[in-house]
């Protein structure tokens, strides 16, 4: 078995994958990361203060916050992209862990979010979309570059997140559905959001109404977590777990009142998302002819 992984990891490691896909990753993600601190300075007597606005905890945590939010916002413009992952890291560690977010933010999302930022840590993340990748060549600025030559990373930073950060939760969520009666009744979509703890803002009563249309819905959403680790790495089968996951998170956010946790879960599919597609995109946006041109006298 351990021979088996080293031979796939030998066989994946090298960069033949385009670095658009981990770039969009880090911005999507830096982004949720910016709402929920932003959510958290626009509520935080609400949710850190013994009595609001009178019994304060702590002055001094909009401050530590202010500053999140802002390591957040390096995350999604790309600048240094490898301390803004760590510093971030900690901010999750610390405020999920240490503050009176341990009570009341009971939610996976923290957890969720805490752990993936241990991937994104590892991952080449300041190749695309990056302010990093220009202040390199601005420290270099006689060195010429290949205009048209793609950047590519392994395709390890592609399959290890979604394994580790999709797939495995998956298991353990199939596992508490294929034990629950009402997922097993095909009714597990629909439950939640009917519940005023979960339900949504939006009027979604005329599909909730649809009993053959949720069955529909819950199985499906069984049989994709089942099938989502064997399965999604294989190249014909990528483009279906990346459209039906994305939907399933998408509805998620709009149907649930815990829209930062399908936001969160949405933007690792990007990582999903085919290699030719990525590809096609960067073809359809790049110049056919040079916009600018430099020309030297002696």
């Amino acid at each position: 078995m351990s021979s088996y992984l080293f031979k796939k990891i030998h066989q994946l490691y090298p960069p033949i994958a385009p670095a658009t896909g981990v770039g969009l990753f880090r911005v999507l993600f830096g982004l949720v990361t910016l709402q929920e601190v932003l959510f958290l300075i626009f509520f935080n007597h609400l949710i850190f203060d013994p009595i609001p606005f009178l019994d304060v905890e702590f002055p001094m945590i909009i401050c530590f916050l202010w500053v999140w939010a802002a390591v957040a916002l390096a995350l999604v413009l790309g600048y240094r992209c490898q301390q803004a992952s760590i510093v971030n890291y900690l901010f999750w560690l610390v405020f999920v862990n240490f503050t009176p977010m341990q009570r009341d933010f009971d939610g996976g999302f923290d957890l969720f979010m805490t752990g993936a930022n241990v991937c994104l840590i590892f991952m080449p993340m300041d190749k695309a979309f990056a302010l990093d990748g220009l202040r390199k060549k601005l420290q270099t600025p006689f060195v010429h570059y290949a205009v048209h030559q793609p950047v590519l990373v392994s395709r390890l930073a592609y399959l290890l997140p979604v394994i580790l950060c999709l797939g495995f939760l998956y298991v353990d969520s199939v596992i508490h559905k294929l034990f629950a009666p009402h997922w097993r009744n095909g009714l597990g979509a629909w439950l939640p959001s009917s519940m005023p703890y979960y339900i949504s803002a939006l009027d979604f009563s005329w599909l909730l109404n649809q009993e053959i249309l949720q069955k529909i819905i819950g199985y499906t959403i069984i049989g994709f977590q089942i099938a989502f680790l064997p399965l999604f790495y294989r190249r014909h089968w990528r483009p279906l777990f990346f459209l039906l996951g994305i939907a399933l998170h998408l509805g998620i956010t709009l149907s649930f009142n815990i829209y930062p946790f399908g936001l969160g879960m949405s933007s690792f599919y990007v990582l999903m998302m085919p290699f030719a597609w990525y590809r096609a995109l960067a073809n359809a946006f790049k110049a056919k002819q040079p916009v600018l041109g430099i020309v030297t006298g002696k």
